[in-house]
């Protein structure tokens, strides 16, 4: 345990260590007593910090930097730096400013005006006049010390000319008092509004639980707060509302939601509910996002802890939030972590801290949460440490003290409610979606089996399926939604499991918060349940497993032991447990998949949530994101619909199933297949007062991907698009795909948006002229009509990457023949072919650079192409080394160069795709 004076001793050593730049602001002064910008040399990432020094002596000092703010010191390595480097007094020159100073003392936390011996007496009387004898307000209050500011900034006589500092903090200061008063003002005639209309709001599309109308309040109008509430009781719905209510009563004009990547569709989807104010999900690389910060107009931009990591400095120079929303923030609750250090940057008036669990193992944590809300609640570490820890004679850790204290402290910025307090305002369930993305293996394996699905579904709608083809169209529909979980479902070899890392996390902040819950957790597929029970034996977790193969038995032991022994947790069940079996011994069941049909879905659910449940269920599903699981989700039936119907019930099934099983997996196919996916609006069309058609045929005209005429059927009660039919050429489909995407907010099924050639539309307009047919001109509107049959030629991006694609395949064919010769024991020539196989793949890479010429010629790799690829930021520092080093010719042995070379070219080739997506 340190005592202060160490402590300043730390920073003076640390002045004199650290490489630091001191630099004077204001040069005209001829005292020492100025501003100095102080920023350390020794780091890429250093941010400079002002120091306003008065005095060599008294800690009457200040400095931006947040030591300072939270020490209670008076000083800090930046303060002790300038001091370190002045010149020797001279005699008789004095030791603090003469210049008046209006300035923060650090206990207590004040605004004191200090007066200067040379100020004229007229100016003198006007500021003693808002002061006492110690220089503090007569009143307390923004406004009063609003006046002080205003008298010392007053128009004054030359003599007084540069005679007055007001420090930058007492700026603050104000600017804090001014946003508390602001915020109680609001508070009451929100309060007011709320009687009045009995708890409805104008601005919110849906009504609140009681107890969410409190959180709501409370983050609204403290402005900085933290949200504590258990797992399960809103409070994504509650920060909404209270960004919403902000918006309205503060002028809050942009809020950046900073979640886990798996949340940032289930943030869209609850905006989306609850309000109609624009938003945006932030994706792509950092160009991109950099572009996003400054051109967004979404007042919600949601956005991942690792893009924030990357991004914090320039979100607070170009987007510079009014309102920063972390969710799940116990990722800063370890303040010694690179992710809360750089959080604890983001600059902004308002926060809201959301976390089921701010206190796990130690009282630490707590502090770091509380340190992003406001720093000064605890002041620094060393203090938060010397309060609340007691330490033995040895200095060693012996205990906690004065917890009541810190209880009081942290509840002027927390609210926390937990299930048992509020029983009687919450429902009886509450359903929450984690969409986790797909890695790349499963995305390839996933697309595979999709253009199967695809095309026999597009044959189905023509004709009935054959048996063998309608078992084929069964079995690649069953892959899919085994690639929605795991690879190893298919091949035992990839055994990565995107959705068993998100329930890790899911499992830890449940029962941080509650240790004797127990979860159900069900999969359709045994191989997904082996990989469940891995992570289960590795964390020395008690499990209990009911599985179709498992003798009876075994599986009534197991039952009994999930439902009796408090160690065992978590029933592992495939859909042999998803009928008849009463487990209401959980109070959480987690969905590793969806089922096919809707109805087992809530037979699963309902082995938890039942009449006579004493506990309120949480229901969690993990959904891979953008894929058949996201449209399965988005159907109405899967809505609860069915939820009073099978909460008792024992083989459901047949309730559900129609007479004709055929008919019922086709009309349910055709269900989910024709369910537009709602996705993250691409960027360009976040909220606008233009239409979606409007925006469609303007981008068409904008970049035309090859078609004469294109048309859009919408629906003519919700307005949604349905369907686009254009005349053009074949490849132009997924551009128009990617236009209805960005432009409309839906992804079409690929059967959905259909190109026909020229002669195809002349051939339908000649049927129609004989009477076989009947065209109705006015089913569609044109989004696009070129007046000529002729589609227009591919736009610049198409060609390009219809070239770099040739390139690619020349490459990836090299690449191939020098694994062949290395196989053959030809190790010099594979590796030769190798760097011919980089040296083409760089050419893709190229061509996309700004400004390269379509059509140069790509081999062989010039130093201007080298140079062109190294300067875009775009292209990863790992692929610029590796065409460099193909280019220079740099020695290494045959292995490595061929096992460079394969990663390069599918590294180009999954770029390309990128770039393809965009055609």
């Amino acid at each position: 345990m340190t005592t202060d004076d160490d402590e300043r001793t730390l920073r003076q050593y640390r002045a004199q260590t650290e490489e630091m730049r001191v630099r004077l602001l204001d040069r005209g002064r001829t005292d020492v007593f100025g501003d100095y910008e102080v920023i350390r040399t020794d780091t890429d990432d250093a941010v400079p910090y002002v120091v306003e020094l008065r005095s060599r002596s008294e800690p009457i000092n200040s400095c931006t930097c947040p030591d300072f703010q939270k020490n209670f010191l008076g000083t800090c390595k930046h303060i002790e730096r300038v001091l370190l480097g002045l010149r020797r007094p001279r005699r008789g020159e004095p030791q603090t400013s003469q210049r008046t100073e209006l300035f923060m003392t650090r206990a207590p936390y004040a605004p004191v005006l200090r007066l200067g011996a040379d100020l004229t007496k007229e100016m003198a009387r006007s500021l003693e006049a808002h002061t006492d004898a110690q220089g503090r307000l007569l009143k307390p209050g923004a406004a009063a010390l609003a006046a002080l500011i205003e008298a010392c900034e007053a128009d004054t006589k030359p003599a007084d000319a540069g005679k007055v500092r007001v420090s930058s903090e007492v700026r603050e200061f104000l600017q804090r008092l001014e946003n508390k008063e602001r915020l109680s003002r609001a508070q009451e005639a929100l309060r007011d509004e709320l009687v009045a209309s009995q708890g409805k709001l104008p601005f919110l599309k849906q009504s609140l639980y009681p107890y969410q109308i409190d959180g709501m309040l409370h983050l609204a109008f403290k402005g900085r707060a933290m949200l504590a509430d258990e797992m399960g009781l809103g409070k994504t719905v509650q920060a909404v509302a209270a960004a919403a209510v902000m918006r309205e009563s503060m002028g809050v004009q942009r809020v950046l939601v900073v979640a886990p990547a798996s949340l940032k569709t289930e943030w869209e989807e609850q905006i989306r509910i609850f309000t109609d104010l624009p938003q945006e999900v932030l994706f792509g690389g950092r160009p991109t996002r950099l572009l996003r910060y400054r051109h967004t107009s979404a007042f919600f931009l949601i956005a991942n802890y690792e893009q924030v990591l990357r991004d914090y400095n320039e979100i607070n120079l170009v987007l510079r939030p009014d309102l920063v929303i972390l969710d799940e923030a116990q990722r800063i609750k370890n303040w010694r972590t690179k992710t809360a250090q750089r959080l604890k940057r983001l600059e902004a008036p308002f926060a809201f801290v959301l976390t089921g669990t701010p206190l796990e193992n130690r009282i630490d944590e707590l502090y770091s949460l509380a340190e992003f809300i406001d720093p000064s609640l605890f002041g620094s570490l060393f203090h938060f440490n010397r309060r609340y820890y007691r330490f033995d004679h040895d200095g060693k850790v012996d205990g906690m003290q004065r917890l009541d204290e810190m209880h009081e402290k942290i509840g002027t910025i927390m609210l926390r409610r937990r299930k048992d307090e509020i029983e009687e305002q919450l429902p009886e369930r509450v359903d929450k979606n984690y969409f986790v993305p797909m890695t790349r293996e499963q995305q390839a394996m996933y697309n595979d089996y999709e253009s199967v699905v695809a095309r026999l579904y597009h044959l189905a709608k023509r004709r009935p399926l054959r048996p063998e083809e309608m078992k084929r169209l069964q079995n690649a529909l069953a892959c899919m939604r085994m690639c929605c979980d795991t690879c190893y479902i298919l091949d035992r070899e990839t055994r990565v499991a995107p959705k068993l890392d998100e329930l890790e996390e899911i499992l830890a902040d449940l029962w941080a918060d509650n240790p004797s819950r127990k979860v159900l957790i069900f999969s359709e597929w045994v191989r997904m349940l082996e990989l469940v029970e891995e992570r289960l034996q590795r964390n020395k977790i008690d499990y209990a497993l009911h599985i179709g193969a498992m003798p009876q038995v075994e599986r009534r032991t197991h039952i009994r032991r999930f439902k009796n022994d408090p160690q065992c947790r978590v029933f592992l069940s495939s859909e042999s447990g998803g009928v008849g079996l009463n487990l209401q011994a959980a109070s959480v069941v987690v969905n590793l998949d969806l089922p096919w049909n809707p109805a087992k879905l809530e037979q699963r659910i309902a082995r938890a949530w039942r009449k006579h449940q004493t506990n309120r269920v949480n229901v969690i599903n993990l959904v891979s994101e953008n894929t058949l699981e996201h449209r399965m989700l988005a159907t109405l039936k899967f809505k609860q619909g069915l939820a009073d119907v099978v909460l008792d019930a024992r083989g459901e099934t047949e309730t559900f199933e129609e007479s004709d099983a055929r008919g019922a997996f086709m009309a349910r196919l055709a269900e989910v297949m024709d369910t537009p996916l709602q996705v993250p609006v691409a960027p360009a069309v976040a909220k606008s007062a233009v239409p979606p058609a409007e925006r469609m045929s303007e981008a068409l005209k904008r970049e035309n991907p090859g078609v004469g005429l294109c048309l859009g059927r919408y629906d003519e009660e919700s307005g949604a698009i349905q369907a686009v039919l254009a005349v053009g050429r074949q490849e132009a489909a997924a551009s128009l795909r990617g236009q209805v995407e960005k432009t409309h907010g839906v992804a079409l099924p690929p059967e959905r948006v259909v190109v026909v050639p020229p002669e195809t539309r002349a051939l339908l307009q000649r049927l129609a002229d004989l009477g076989f047919i009947t065209i109705r001109p006015d089913a569609a509107k044109t989004l696009l009509d070129t007046g000529s049959d002729t589609p227009p030629p591919p736009p610049d991006h198409a060609r390009r990457c219809k070239k770099a694609q040739k390139v690619l395949e020349t490459a990836q064919r090299n690449m191939r023949m020098a694994e062949v010769l290395a196989g053959g024991g030809f190790a010099d020539e594979a590796a030769t072919m190798a760097r011919q196989a980089i040296r083409q793949a760089a050419g893709t890479l190229f061509l996309f650079t700004p400004g390269a010429p379509l059509d140069q010629a790509l081999e062989p790799l010039t130093d201007a192409m080298v140079a062109a690829i190294r300067q875009d930021e775009g292209v990863a520092r790992e692929l610029v080394a590796t065409v460099q080093m193909a280019h220079l010719n740099v020695d290494n042995t045959p292995e490595a160069i061929l096992k460079e070379a394969k990663g390069f070219v599918e590294a180009c080739g999954e770029r390309l795709g990128r770039q393809q997506i965009r055609c």
